[in-house]
């Protein structure tokens, strides 16, 4: 073989072993504790074949690689994740590998030291259960993990950082152990919300959580399953739950204290759920008042109604707090105390009415534009009402609502389309550009699957509707309202067995939605009460037709209504003077029918507007 065949096959057994590298351990070290001072040390060892109770009986800390580039099928829940992770859980697609350090002493001794390997730490597998469920799954196939309670006990600490666990233990039969998870681009196995949908906020300030480095996380939806041992974390989590509801019956917070009827809540989920018994003392912030918590069993099992619908509430049987645990409200602020194991700690937390959470800014009746009514379906029997939602709109369409009412606001008014719009209903029915329109958004999100009949009556005949995810996120840009963030753009409009009409104008629904709720968009006529094709919203004289808009001045108020030559908001004899003065001229000021001369049609104008402020304007007053 010649010397550059030689060269050429080097090469490929360098990319064929570069390209299956296994993550290892790099080092470890001992720095401290009873053991390191009597000569123990770190060492790295080949998977043993059996892995009993007291394997070693001495004082040195081993470590070997287990399962390597494992391709996760299903959720894989760690004891501890590192900080920078969103949870403690791994989702199906995460790529991982393990590790195995273990400690066993003859006699009880203590140890402190760390171990450091070639990727990221994601977290660590430290409690017997644990260990079972993932022997099989990230154990070395070759050993036979016989080892009985390997699990740490309260008082042995581990970290996480970066590359390198720390640990601190105190260990004798049959040992303490710590699986590592290692990997690059972990998935998260649990949807906690980014920074933008958080609406709570949370501090853990104690606890023996609190030296693992726990922290407090928000989930948003969807919640995916909650109640048994699916967190297994010394976190702390929460997540919305229904949101500004009209109580249709007394709500029982416990034997004593009861939410009458008629009260609108909205309800938040706190659950502590360590695996191994663990405490935790925390600060958690609402966006709202508090007005009350559910904490036993029975109270939680019947405000389920107030759930949030994309969570599994499991061992229904087990839920609230034991005589041990504390809650305390102060406000908005929720302080807990909580020691938990299996199957963890939950309570409800209930805000009182226009919770910000909602997103939604009703209107006061003195800006209500719109109106409505339900009187139908199961959201009518469940105390459902017609809500116009007032600026700053918020978030929709991520069940932000999940309220059996009907809800709508105003988009864009009295707009100039600059394109056609083909609109849905009537079908295939198109709106030509440069016609003035005024826009309106119409939701329902239940949450839970629910049916409503209703109607919305708007300030001015209805063009047509927009009811597809085609045609409503192709106007989102130009129709849309500037305060309102439109989500879940591809799961929005109408489906099969919706029904949305209208006449004159009224529009007509019968809906059933559940997540993420049924979207519409309503085209109205814009109102032009001078006929001149100047939307009132937009027109700087609603009452005198001006299609050019002329304002030679630029104070706001178009020629055709502003005599007011010296701004002083009166039409009197000093404007009456300065016409006289430029009487047969073409001076733009005071030209005020556009003919480019200034004449009697220009005075009678001014006569008609004596002793009278300019306007009425779209675009200024003079209040």
């Amino acid at each position: 073989m010649s010397q550059r065949q030689l060269s050429t096959v080097a090469c490929i057994v360098l990319v064929l072993l570069s390209s299956t590298a296994l993550a290892d351990i790099v080092s470890g070290e001992l720095t401290g504790g009873q053991s390191f001072d009597e000569g123990g040390v770190f060492l790295e060892i080949p998977a043993p074949a059996v892995l009993g109770n007291d394997p070693y009986d001495d004082n040195n800390v081993r470590a070997f690689n287990e399962s390597q580039d494992v391709t996760l099928s299903e959720l894989l829940i760690m004891d501890l994740a590192a900080a920078d992770l969103d949870s403690n859980v791994l989702g199906p697609g995460s790529v991982v590998s393990s590790h195995y350090i273990i400690y066993d002493p003859l006699v009880t001794r203590t140890v402190v030291g760390s171990v450091t390997f070639d990727e990221p730490v994601l977290g660590v597998i430290t409690s017997t259960p644990r260990f079972n469920e993932t022997d099989d799954l990230l154990g070395d196939p070759a050993t036979d993990y016989a080892i009985g309670n390997q699990s740490l006990e309260s008082t042995d600490t581990v970290s996480i950082s970066g590359t390198t666990v720390n640990f601190d233990l105190r260990a004798v039969q049959p040992g303490d152990a710590i699986r590592v998870v290692t990997g690059v681009d972990p998935v998260s196995g649990i949807n906690t919300c980014s920074s933008d949908e958080q609406t709570i906020e949370g501090t853990i300030t104690g606890g023996s959580v609190f030296a693992n480095g726990a922290q407090f996380r928000q989930i948003c939806d969807p919640i995916g399953p909650v109640g048994s041992d699916n967190f297994d974390s010394f976190d702390l989590f929460a997540f919305e739950e229904q949101q500004a509801v009209e109580l249709t019956a007394p709500l029982e917070l416990d034997t004593t204290t009861v939410i009458a009827a008629g009260e609108i809540v909205s309800s938040f989920y706190v659950v502590f759920d360590p695996g191994p018994t663990n405490t935790v003392e925390a600060t958690l912030t609402f966006p709202d008042d508090i007005i009350g918590v559910i904490t036993t069993r029975n109270e939680l099992q019947a405000s389920e109604f107030l759930g949030n619908a994309s969570a599994t509430y499991l061992n229904p049987g087990l839920l609230g707090l034991e005589s041990t645990d504390s809650v305390s409200v102060d406000g908005a602020n929720l302080t807990v105390d909580f020691s938990a194991n299996s199957p963890g700690d939950s309570i409800r937390v209930i805000l009182g009415s226009a919770s910000p959470s909602f997103g939604v800014n009703i209107c006061a009746p003195e800006d209500t534009t719109l109106s409505g009514a339900v009187t139908g379906g199961t959201a009518a029997s469940e105390g459902g009402i017609f809500q116009q939602i007032c600026d700053p709109i918020g978030s929709v369409g991520n069940d932000n609502f999940q309220s059996n009412d009907l809800l709508a606001f105003e988009e864009a008014q009295g707009v100039t389309i600059a394109s056609d719009i083909t609109l849905d209903e009537p079908v295939d029915t198109v709106v030509p550009a440069g016609t003035p329109v005024s826009s309106y958004y119409v939701s329902f999100d239940p949450g839970a699957s629910r049916d409503i009949v209703g109607s919305v009556t708007f300030p001015g005949n209805i063009i047509g509707i927009l009811s597809t995810v085609g045609t409503l996120t192709d106007t989102d840009a130009e129709l849309g309202n500037p305060s309102a963030l439109y989500l879940n753009p591809g799961l929005r409009g109408l489906e099969s067995g919706d029904d949305a009409t209208f006449s004159g104008d009224t529009l007509s629904v019968e809906l059933f939605a559940g997540s993420p709720g049924d979207y519409i968009r309503v085209l109205v006529e814009a109102a032009d009460t001078d006929s001149d094709g100047i939307a009132d919203s937009s027109d700087n004289c609603t009452l005198a037709p001006n299609a050019e808009q002329i304002d030679a001045d630029a104070d706001g108020f178009g020629n055709a209504c502003d005599a007011d030559f010296n701004n002083d908001c009166v039409v009197n004899f000093s404007d009456l003077g300065y016409l006289r003065t430029v009487f047969f001229t073409t001076d733009a000021l005071a030209d005020l029918n556009g003919d480019g001369v200034v004449n009697f049609s220009d005075l009678g104008i001014l006569r008609l507007a004596f002793f009278s402020p300019p306007g009425p304007s779209a675009l200024a007053s003079c209040e």
